[in-house]
């Protein structure tokens, strides 16, 4: 068995930036009305800004591969907003790690390597320990439109210290749906796990000795084998791993843990915000939160197709009753402990921060996935860059 060099996290963005990849066109199409909206959005691309002076040119950094679906995404929305703009401004990507890789984003877009790019939260030693905050276990809500109009708003009014405090102003921040697991034997209670053999991406550090089960680091493409060969039981992951690798082969177990999400954060240069005319600062801001719901509206898509192709290959679906889910969430809270004693050494009150969640859960979680969508588009969350 050859075991990983990489830190787990890294391994975990790396499933990120490949999300989707292998899928047809067709199956990622948008399946619902739910997501005309952003559809909508993306054509309505009427001029509603002038400048007489040249075009902007951006540089935006990532360390997403060509087969990611990621790039696309994040292209639709420049395209839009160098159309609305009447040509003022031109993003142009830099992708596959170009410019800079996983690690050290924040640092630089600061020097100035790239005017906006991702930034990982989980690949700093340091210094975003709020923004970590949404990675724990059961805190941030399932629902990435919901999570996605929570973290705006915590960033408007808290998270976005964190940012500037590196020199850097916060871009936007894309939330995945939450880690779940798939498994060769049934689990359903926390117990089940214990005493397994787990690849685990989960990303805050204490689950394995808080549930008791063996945490091995692998690279992607040796999973499937190690399942196969018995060599590890489960594996906890996303969809967006589980599908391209074809995890379900060899685990017919998916249990909907929804343990918890991760993030993709994004760092914009202050001083090539602060260049730009008056006038093209709003859309600029605004486009950001919109990028985001374009980017969960597709895996929303893929986690639908997904939910198909388990069905397909007779996996079993173990969906968890409240009992069950609250005892997943005790199995987990020393995890979540661990992390706030952590935070609160570093000087933050992520213990507020984790309040804050849940009174802003608790105000949207009413709302539709449409309803949220709209919000999103028509009343983006303002404060997030002061100007």
């Amino acid at each position: 068995m050859i075991f990983s060099q990489r830190k787990p996290q890294s391994l975990f963005l790396l499933a990120l930036c490949f999300w989707a990849t292998g899928l047809s066109a067709a199956s990622t199409e948008a399946p619902s009305s739910d997501r005309s909206l952003v559809a909508d959005w993306l054509a309505n691309r009427s001029p509603r800004y002038h400048q007489d002076a040249p075009a902007i040119q951006w540089k935006f950094a990532h360390p997403a591969p060509p087969v990611s679906m990621l790039p696309p995404l994040w292209q639709s929305g420049f395209d839009w907003l160098q159309a609305v703009t009447g040509q003022a401004i031109e993003i142009k990507q830099y992708g596959g790690g170009t410019l800079y890789g996983y690690v050290g984003g924040a640092k630089a877009i600061r020097a100035g390597i790239a005017d906006e790019g991702t930034c990982y939260s989980m690949t700093e030693a340091k210094g975003f320990e709020l923004t970590r905050t949404f990675q724990l276990p059961y805190v941030a809500p399932a629902n990435p439109y919901l999570n996605a109009r929570v973290i705006n708003e915590l960033t408007a009014t808290t998270l976005k210290q964190e940012f500037t405090k590196r020199g850097v102003y916060p871009g936007h921040i894309i939330p995945s749906r939450p880690l779940t697991l798939m498994s060769k034997t049934p689990i359903r209670v926390p117990a089940d796990l214990r005493g397994k053999k787990v690849v685990s991406f989960i990303t805050a550090p204490g689950a394995a000795e808080a549930l008791g089960y063996s945490e091995v680091r692998l690279p992607f493409p040796e999973i499937y084998t190690a399942l196969q060969q018995g060599i590890v039981d489960a594996v906890i992951w996303v969809d967006m791993g589980f599908i391209p690798y074809k995890i379900y082969e060899q685990a017919k177990y998916y249990t909907e843990l929804n343990i918890a999400p991760s993030t993709i954060e994004t760092c914009i240069n202050r001083q090539s915000f602060d260049r730009l005319p008056d006038g093209l600062k709003r859309p600029v801001y605004e486009v950001q939160q919109k990028m985001v719901l374009a980017v969960i509206d597709q895996m929303e898509a893929f986690s639908e197709q997904a939910m198909h192709t388990l069905e397909q290959n007779h996996v079993t679906r173990i969906s968890l009753d409240d009992q069950v889910r609250t005892q997943w969430k005790a199995a987990f809270m020393p995890v979540t402990e661990q992390w706030l004693n952590q935070c609160e050494k570093a000087g933050k009150d992520c213990r507020k921060l984790v309040d804050d969640i849940q009174r802003l859960t608790k105000k949207y979680s009413a709302l539709s996935n449409r309803e949220l969508t709209r919000l999103g588009l028509e009343a983006p969350v303002q404060g997030m860059i002061d100007f």
